[in-house]
């Protein structure tokens, strides 16, 4: 199926709230903030330090961003990390 000039706008607006939403928590961390990964009943759940909960496709855009690095303190090893945080990259 050929997608309508609508289609592709809505998908456009989608992911730029995603694109937003991922800036806000990015601004949030590099302020000071870290983005936690705790294990709930429901799943995993992503959150701030500073309380604010992080919707999963959210926290995934933000850990793929460069200047967020886990602090690998996964419970063992071959687990993945709990804890992210911003990192300054390095000027050139």
């Amino acid at each position: 199926m050929i997608p309508t000039a609508r289609a592709i706008r809505r998908a456009w607006q989608s992911q730029d709230q995603r694109r937003l939403k991922a800036a806000r928590v990015i601004t949030a961390m590099q302020r000071g903030a870290t983005m936690n990964l705790t294990f709930a009943k429901r799943g995993s759940v992503f959150s701030l330090s500073n309380g604010v909960v992080v919707a999963p496709e959210i926290a995934v855009m933000v850990i793929n961003d460069l200047r967020i690095v886990s602090q690998q303190d996964g419970l063992f090893p071959s687990l993945s990390p709990q804890t992210w945080i911003y990192l300054e990259p390095p000027s050139s």
